[in-house]
């Protein structure tokens, strides 16, 4: 019964949502990146 150690637990949960939120970050901003690249693609193609 002495084994008994929740603080484990807790410590690794604490660390699984950083690495979450970089990754949330990242996709983000690629996703953002790909639509001002599609946006001035679509606004170059028609001035043309």
């Amino acid at each position: 019964m002495a084994k008994f150690r929740p603080a484990k637990g807790k410590s690794k949960s604490s660390v699984a949502p950083q690495g979450g939120l970089a990754c949330v970050v990242l996709v983000i901003l690629g996703v953002i990146l790909l639509m001002v690249f599609l946006y001035f693609g679509m606004t170059g193609a028609t001035t043309k």
